[in-house]
């Protein structure tokens, strides 16, 4: 076989396109980070708090319902959160959510005050049906379960998010959350 200068430009172009894809694995590395898996999710989280008797069920709660995981007190591990972790991790939210008092909602609405409010309660956006249908408010344990995966919570979202499989990081973010209000909600 005779190499010529077309066969080169071939071969370059084939060298160039699988650099191409493994310059985006690591951009979207580098974008999203990396997230380890862990089983059962609260196992650390519940080691870094000391919930009492009636904090921890021998059931399932909305998060952990096929995983069969116990449920912990998320308003506990909020309680110990540390808000300038949930801050950096929102960072994530930001291109979607605000947390300013009165901002205008982005492609997702704006987060002030969202704990203990009423879900999909911003007449003014238009929030994907699954959620409307829930109804209820965002306490402590739903937005947890949101959090931990937003599809699977509210099937038909339009949240594109994959959610976090860390407690400690789901906690931090509520946190976060919790103290975006004038009058934060108890943490009962």
């Amino acid at each position: 076989m005779k190499y010529t200068n077309e066969t080169n430009k071939i071969v370059g172009a084939g060298l160039f396109s699988i650099l191409v894809l493994l310059s985006l694995g690591f951009v979207t590395e580098v974008i999203f980070g990396h997230q380890e898996e862990s089983t059962p999710v609260y196992l650390a989280a519940a080691s870094m708090v000391e919930p009492d008797a009636d904090a921890v069920a021998g059931e399932s709660d909305e998060a952990g319902a096929e995983s069969g995981a116990a449920t912990v007190d998320i308003a506990a591990l909020v309680g110990a959160a540390d808000l300038g972790r949930g801050e950096k991790l929102f960072k994530k939210c930001k291109a979607c959510h605000g947390t300013e008092q009165g901002g205008a909602h982005k492609i997702g609405p704006n987060l002030w005050d969202v704990v203990g409010a009423t879900k999909a309660r911003h007449g003014d956006f238009k929030y994907s049906g699954g959620l409307v249908d829930k109804g209820g408010v965002w306490d402590y344990a739903s937005l947890d379960a949101f959090l931990t995966k937003p599809k699977e919570y509210s099937p038909g979202t339009k949240m594109a998010f994959p959610g976090l499989k860390s407690g400690d990081d789901r906690a931090a973010v509520i946190a976060f959350l919790r103290a975006a209000s004038d009058t934060p909600a108890p943490l009962e």
